[in-house]
């Protein structure tokens, strides 16, 4: 079977979406099939070759208009062979890409947000009625995912799977040094991360890492400055996909903040608990809550409370008993439902159930 991707952007570019992209595609080749991606790029500078199984296509952007994508060579990739067009969500260019194309090739689409932009969402609503079957990575998506209203009995739940051996590799926290929580992600006002420095201003023994970058850097930055917390916070900035393990490596557990149901899933948690770290989340109505499970897996707590997280952070700070047993919890839990190779499994089921009822 030839299965052509059509996302946004592709690895090198860190991001939850790129990473399921990512371990999709390259789960899919393992199992013998043949993949493409096609993805968009605003420059050359770090591209990197060699890692694929899957053939990647990066299709150059001259600039954006609003949030849209300038590349007219993504229409004409679009059109290369496949069986089966797996459109990731939102992706207006994608949108426009099928829509132009011949009708013949099965569509498939992964709803992983919304369209935010109404003009926009004409075009994603066309691509989804289109659409052979769509999948989403929890139940709660079906819920909060308002385009998929009225189309409800094509959608099928498949958990977004991550490669675990990558993550297997990580050692054991630290036994010495000081207790280090981790946050990775998009330095964004949904993300929280204002709620977890205030927690932190209540524990002064406490560490912080904070990978990633974004628009509410600079605030951040400040807000650290104003409570005093700046000498136990290590900023990492953008970071390199690949180097991340490393900065699991030295954390003792891993924060997820969000306030916002815009955190839809939260793959960094699962990538946390393949690493034997617990995690700490906040009580989201979104895909959070199927991940990770309070008091086994990690602790839940409520939203923009930072008294609350506060006291999750201190307890796991001071039980390295309990932490190891929501490690190897976790562990165990990624096993059993997050693996790239299930994740890819159940999607070529899903291929072959749509090429059989073509036929």
């Amino acid at each position: 079977m030839r299965i052509l991707h059509l996302s946004r952007y592709y690895w090198p570019r860190s991001g939850g979406r790129e990473r399921v992209v990512q371990d999709l595609a390259e789960g899919a080749a393992e199992l013998g099939h043949e993949v493409e991606v096609v993805a968009v790029q605003s420059s050359t500078r770090g591209e990197r070759r060699g890692r694929h199984q899957s053939e990647v296509t990066r299709v150059f952007s001259f600039g954006t208009l609003g949030s849209q994508d300038f590349a007219p060579g993504y229409l004409a990739a679009a059109w290369h062979r496949a069986d089966i067009i797996h459109v990731h969500h939102p992706h207006t260019l994608a949108d426009v890409a099928v829509f132009l194309r011949a009708r013949r090739t099965p569509l498939v689409v992964t709803q992983h947000a919304d369209q935010s932009r109404t003009p926009q969402r004409l075009a994603s609503r066309i691509t989804l009625k289109r659409a052979k079957g769509i999948v989403v990575p929890s139940r709660a998506h079906i819920a909060l995912c308002r385009e998929l209203e009225g189309l409800e009995s094509k959608v099928e739940v498949i958990p977004f799977g991550i490669d675990e051996s990558r993550w297997a590799e990580v050692p054991p926290a630290p036994e010495t040094g000081p207790i280090r929580a981790l946050f990775i992600g998009r330095l964004a006002r949904y993300k929280g991360v204002d709620i977890l420095l205030r927690a932190l201003e209540r524990l002064p023994e406490l560490h912080l890492d904070i990978v990633g970058t974004g628009p509410e850097a600079p605030r951040l930055r400040t807000l650290a400055q104003a409570l005093a917390v700046t000498d136990r916070v290590r900023w990492y900035g953008e970071y390199p996909d690949e180097d991340i393990p490393r900065r699991m490596a030295e954390a003792h557990f891993l924060v997820l903040p969000s306030v916002t149901s815009e955190e839809m899933f939260g793959l960094v948690a699962v990538e946390a608990m393949a690493a034997g770290r617990p995690v700490i989340t906040t009580d989201l109505p979104s895909g959070v809550r199927e991940v990770n499970s309070h008091g086994h897996t990690g602790l839940v707590v409520p939203l923009r409370d930072p008294e609350g997280l506060a006291q999750a952070m201190a307890k796991l700070a001071a039980d390295p008993v309990l932490r190891a047993q929501m490690g190897i919890a976790g562990r165990a839990e990624v096993a059993a439902r997050f693996t790239r190779r299930q994740m890819a499994e159940a999607h070529i089921a899903l291929y072959e159930r749509i090429l059989a009822a073509r036929r």
